[in-house]
């Protein structure tokens, strides 16, 4: 059925009718409903997770198992944190989780499950310099302790991973007791019946109303009287269209100020030319392997449509691993499975890219999707441009020594990269005290949303507990990765940045769960997710043995 405008409008004054009942809806009312949409979860998570792999192409192939971790368990997850959040906000913090010399507090491992299955994970949320633990206590639960208006939110859902509208709606039902009219995006509007189901509670109430539509109507909705604040997952050209009426010229950025045509409150996730780090040292073969996997686990993930999909890899010129590591990245980007290039004229981008004879072509020419990787010499538009699909780029990096290395990799990273979403540093033996000073460099120094350490940055956004979005002081003109975040499920008011940690090698025998190499990710996923649905004893035991076996 067609979207028309008296629809929309009709939805809005709906919204607004309820919105003050909202606002002031109280926890317990509200942990009732989001514990009915978990239930609502369970009944439509296989559907969601094959309906999504058969959309994109890899249906009955390993890749499946994404689909079930960014998808329903993705959103389970962020729901059970708020719930706990919520039911335990009178509690005080633990001091001893609290790091004096970085300003951070522990947010992840919090059980014994979540050291199970992401093994060798934690994680940080690290705050401004001069603020103390006693004053992350005293302003944690920023959701809780305002008045909250009457308000309503435009959620703008992103197309690729299937939990972000989701996730993003949360953050707004929750910690600003906002009620939320979700606009899908054309390129994953077959989930709405999924979407629906999960917040079916939530549309009865007359809290929310889930449409898809056209770019006219995504246009009429942004520009409309009664929402009053817009969340945007997607890129900067899209916010810039919506608040200024056109693409920014680098001048137009350079401005202190510039005429909006759209002055609502605005809230965004835009994207990033995302840096792999690779700090030297002495790396054995396999972990040089091991690190090359990472890396095309970074790269080829959901087909390379992620906001945080590795784009430039950082490397020590003269480093004596330097081109084997680079041999290892192009093996595996040959031998990871052909996935459909899905989202619209991605391949044609990629095509176009191909005919360049800088460009090498990694997979077999019998493959639908080029698999592409490119040396970065001179300044170039990769490093400001993001782009969508399966093409990687190596960068090498002139040093002296350990510590001239990490200074001119931070630079490179914050001063020519575009974006500011997620960075990753691989760094052996990043834990000894004699490279603290390097470790600290590189939390302290890089300005970017989340920065992960020994791991993929794109885990920041599967824990709940961190913050996600770009790092804070992006300009309305000059957007970058944009400004506030969501998840945040702790309530933590005005963090930084979130940091993940994770041991540089973790296993000899088995890849993680989330390679792509990884052959197991599809039914331990799965049986992840309806374990963490019902904690019984039959689904541990499911759980068990597709991890073992």
């Amino acid at each position: 059925m067609t979207l028309t405008k008296i629809d929309i409008d009709r939805n809005i004054n709906t919204l607004r009718v309820n919105s003050k009942e909202f606002s002031t809806i109280d926890n317990t009312k509200l942990i009732s409903m989001l514990e009915d949409s978990i239930r609502n979860i369970k009944d439509v998570a296989y559907y969601w997770a094959t309906v999504s792999a058969d959309n994109k192409g890899v249906t009955n192939t390993t890749a499946e198992g994404e689909e079930w971790l960014g998808g329903p368990f993705a959103t389970v997850f962020g729901i059970q944190y708020y719930i706990d959040t919520l039911k335990n906000l009178n509690k005080p913090l633990n001091e001893e989780l609290f790091n004096n010399k970085l300003n951070t507090y522990k947010v992840f491992p919090n059980n014994f499950l979540e050291r199970i299955f992401f093994p060798f994970i934690s994680a940080d949320i690290k705050f401004g310099k001069n603020i103390k633990f006693k004053e992350i206590e005293e302003y944690r639960g920023f959701a809780m302790r305002y008045k909250h208006e009457p308000s309503i939110s435009l959620i703008l859902g992103a197309g690729n991973v299937s939990c972000i509208p989701l996730l993003d709606a949360l953050y707004h039902l929750v910690t600003k007791r906002s009620v939320v009219y979700i606009k899908l995006n054309p390129v994953n509007d077959y989930l709405l019946p999924v979407y629906e189901k999960v917040f079916s509670n939530f549309i009865s109430m007359g809290y929310m109303f889930i449409t898809k539509g056209s770019l006219e109507e995504s246009k009429y909705m942004t520009e409309h009287n009664g929402i009053d604040h817009i969340h945007l997952t997607g890129s900067d050209e899209t916010y810039e269209n919506i608040v200024y009426g056109k693409k920014l010229s680098e001048d137009e950025k350079n401005q202190k100020s510039l005429n909006k045509i759209n002055n609502k409150s605005f809230s965004s996730e835009l994207g990033n030319v995302t840096p792999i780090i690779i700090h030297p040292g002495n790396w054995s073969n396999g972990e040089l392997k091991f690190q090359a996997r990472k890396i095309v686990t970074a790269k080829l993930n959901n087909g390379g449509f992620n906001c945080i999909s590795a784009q430039i890899v950082l490397l020590p010129d003269k480093w004596k691993h330097t081109e084997k590591l680079i041999k290892y990245v192009k093996y595996y980007m040959n031998k990871v499975d052909d996935r459909l290039s899905y989202y619209p004229n991605s391949l044609n981008v990629l095509t176009t890219l191909e005919k360049d004879k800088n460009y090498e072509r990694l997979n077999d020419k019998s493959c639908a999707t080029p698999h592409l990787s490119r040396e970065i010499k001179a300044y170039s538009k990769y490093e400001t441009s993001e782009i969508w699909g399966t093409s990687i780029y190596f960068k090498k990096i002139q040093y002296d020594n350990d510590l001239d290395y990490a200074n001119r990799a931070i630079d490179y990273c914050n001063n020519t990269l575009w974006g500011n979403l997620g960075a990753t540093v691989l760094f052996k033996k990043y834990n000894k005290k004699a490279n603290e000073t390097i470790k600290n460099l590189y939390v302290n120094d890089l300005k970017y949303g989340t920065v992960a350490i020994n791991e993929w940055s794109a885990i920041g956004f599967i824990i709940p507990t961190l913050p996600w979005g770009g790092y804070p002081g992006n300009k309305d003109n000059d957007i970058q990765s944009g400004q506030d975040f969501v998840h945040n499920s702790m309530f933590f008011e005005s963090p930084l940045n979130g940091i993940v940690y994770s041991k540089f090698r973790m296993s000899n025998l088995i890849d993680p769960l989330w390679f792509v190499t990884n052959k197991k990710g599809k039914k331990v996923f799965k049986n992840l997710t309806y374990f963490q649905i019902d904690k019984s004893f039959i689904n541990f035991m499911k759980l068990a043995v597709s991890a073992v076996f």
